[in-house]
């Protein structure tokens, strides 16, 4: 943010009192035109010709945008409705230097003389040395509060002190850095405002790195579409989403156990598999393959292939289904340019393409196109695609990959750039994968997605992506996930075991070219293997994934019996996540909730930002280090030990230390064991 913006410097309302006609120092006067879609939310949008409420933006739902009062007072401009109450001072004038301040509630800007002397003033920020045109708010950090938000982020959920790149990004396999598949532009703090980028583009925010006090916020695009919103972190959270939308429930077969690897590569190995988990004790409600298409997953990560017949035969699905365990399937958007089916989808028009009219290559993989959703035949012809896969296949979800390497020289059908739907393509793709889920399933369907942003709560699940198999993967996970809960994100997951080792990972590579069963190794430390087992049993969904074995029968004693006994609790907690899942969809508040979000304004809750509440009653404290021992805060009351561990009484910090087949999970008292696990089989 190096550049300086042309400050705003004075606002007044228009004549009709229907715009704020703003200032800016160039003498250059913006044209806003200020509504209230939400009780206590101020929306702050760019006059342009033909504006709509929606303008058929996929992150918003149908929004009653009504008009606020703007009212000319003694220091400028007060802007009122249904639980707003706003002003924008009235400033000085063009070429003064003096930015005037707007205050909504908890909300302000660096105003006079604070506005001088912070490096990156509000305002217009023009096209300059290499970057596009955009929009900057300067919002005034209290000294003790906490910023949260913003998407995946593998470095914590408290953003205070630091700098994101809000760009959907190939993690490639790593985590612990500032960047994610997974980005949201809604930003907000315990002090009681929130900030919704109503973009697909690029948004960056300085919370705190250079200046202590200032968060300052630049907005890719030439139109500027912003959401202000006030109230505690629950209350910000549930306005969010009646702007994009609360989470759709799933059914409860999803809570149950899914069991992966990448991958299995015959029918014969998966049924093997499941019979081995059978032998040993351990519910699988789902089993997932990658490598069921006649290519290389890895080698050439598109879908233009269907399934390999030798490997899959025909209805082999129902060998599951007698089983009583459901199919999933990897998919993802991209196809190979110059396969038979790139060449065809290329001259239907149907491929995202450049500014010369050629398919668009996506950003890490050469020859690699996506599809283009915004074109209407592209995206029905794909989704009756996934429709008809689910019907031959008979698998009831899917791992929705990938979705994050638009180009910045993409043109899509409907005019929109690359840039300016760079975040949004993994929306679109993913509303295209659920519309296939109800055409074929009836909604009996499920989608674990890796991209996205603001809207794809709307579809649940989403999961952390590739993390390495080691203690610091886990913890990145865990920052990753409590942090697209505070984002808006209900259901999420990630790989049980971790994704990978480099000599796993390079002997998934070699094993692919032969497609050999029963060749993969286990390639996870036991111990670790046993607490991210146990950690996945009370998180949202259950979910073993990785190029390893991640099957608890790999593992030996204690950590692998440790593992089935996590799955075998998971299925008595099932018939709770699904029913707790359904309240917090209609609650507005993430399954998944981390402590300053149970808890808002508990400095303790606060401070215990490694712990979360799995709906309203299971505490979940994971252990993030050897040795099985951790220090966490216990809410008011008592909690009973769901996997071991002796009972706790809060308010309070507490160290507790965990035997291989212990885990501090915790159920209220006065909600009891009983209530929220089914009895044993």
């Amino acid at each position: 943010m190096d550049l300086e913006p042309d400050p705003y410097v004075a606002a007044e309302p228009s004549a009709d009192g229907r715009e704020l006609l703003v200032t800016l120092g160039s003498g250059r006067t913006l044209r806003l035109v200020p509504t209230v879609p939400v009780p206590g939310v101020l929306r702050l949008r760019s006059a342009t010709p033909g504006l709509t409420d929606d303008d058929g933006t996929p992150m918003l739902v149908e929004l009653a945008d009504e008009p606020a009062t703007l009212t000319r007072v003694a220091d400028g401009v007060a802007i009122t409705g249904p639980g707003v109450d706003a002003h924008w001072d009235a400033g000085g004038q063009p070429g003064q230097g003096v930015v005037q301040g707007l205050r909504f509630g908890a909300y302000q800007r660096f105003a006079r003389p604070e506005a001088d002397t912070v490096p990156c003033l509000a305002g217009y920020q023009p096209a300059g040395d290499g970057r596009r045109a955009g929009w900057v708010e300067t919002i005034h950090l209290a000294p003790d509060a906490a910023v949260y938000g913003g998407g995946e982020s593998y470095q914590g959920i408290d953003l205070r002190g630091r700098w994101r790149r809000l760009r959907n990004t190939e993690e490639n396999r790593d985590g612990g850095r500032d960047s994610a598949y997974l980005n949201v532009p809604f930003l907000w703090s315990d002090a009681g405002w929130g900030l919704f980028a109503h973009t697909g583009a690029q948004v960056e925010a300085d919370i705190g790195a250079v200046h202590s006090e200032a968060a300052c916020v630049r907005i890719d695009g030439e139109d500027l579409d912003l959401f202000l919103i006030t109230g505690d972190g629950p209350t910000i959270l549930r306005r969010y989403h009646a702007l994009t939308g609360r989470p759709r429930t799933l059914p409860e077969w999803a809570f149950g156990v899914w069991m992966s690897r990448s991958s299995y590569f015959t029918a014969d190995e998966v049924v093997e598999t499941v019979d081995e988990l059978d032998r040993a004790g351990c519910p699988v409600d789902v089993i997932h393959v990658d490598e069921w298409l006649d290519e290389t997953v890895l080698a050439t990560p598109s879908w233009y292939t269907e399934a390999d017949r030798t490997r899959f035969p025909e209805g082999w699905a129902r060998r599951l289904a007698d089983r009583g365990v459901r199919l999933s399937l990897w998919i993802n958007p991209y196809i190979k340019r110059d396969s038979p089916l790139g060449e065809e989808l290329t001259a239907r028009g149907y491929l995202v393409r450049d500014g010369a009219g050629e398919p668009a290559t996506v950003v890490d993989t050469p020859g690699i196109c996506a599809v283009d959703f915004t074109n209407p035949e592209a995206r029905s012809w794909w989704t009756r695609r996934l429709a008809a896969t689910l019907r031959t296949e008979h698998n009831a979800a899917v791992l929705a990959d990938f979705g994050e390497e638009i180009p910045d020289d993409a043109v899509f059908a409907d005019g929109h750039l690359g840039p300016d739907w760079h975040n949004t393509y993994g929306l679109i793709y993913q509303d295209a994968v659920h519309e296939a889920g109800r055409l074929a399933r009836a909604g009996d369907f499920v989608a674990i997605s890796r991209s996205g942003t603001a809207g794809s709560q709307r579809d649940p699940a989403h999961w952390a992506g590739d993390l390495p198999s080691t203690w610091t993967g886990m913890v990145s996970t865990l920052r990753a996930v409590l942090s697209m809960a505070l984002s808006g994100c209900s259901v999420v997951t990630h790989d049980a075991g971790g994704y990978w080792t480099p000599e796993s990972y390079r002997r998934g590579k070699e094993l692919r070219a032969t497609m050999t069963p029963d060749a993969v190794h286990a390639d996870v430390d036991p111990e670790l293997y046993g607490r991210w087992a146990q950690w996945a049993a009370f998180s949202p969904l259950t979910r073993f994934h990785g190029v390893g074995r991640r099957e608890p029968t790999a593992y030996p004693a204690p950590y692998g019996p440790a593992a089935v006994a996590a799955c075998r609790l998971r299925h008595r907690l099932r018939r709770y996540v699904a029913g707790a899942a359904e309240r917090s969809a209609a609650e507005g508040l993430p399954l998944m909730r981390p402590m300053p979000l149970a808890y808002p304004g508990d400095r303790s809750a606060r401070d215990a930002w490694s712990q979360y509440l799995l709906g309203p009653d299971v505490l979940v404290a994971p252990l993030l280090e050897p040795g099985g021992r951790r220090t966490l805060w216990v809410p008011a009351g008592e909690w009973h030990g769901l996997l071991g561990c002796p009972p706790l009484t809060g308010p309070g910090w507490h160290e507790v230390a965990c035997e291989p087949d212990q885990y501090p999970a915790f159920v209220r008292a006065e909600r009891g064991v009983a209530a929220v696990l089914d009895p044993e089989d």
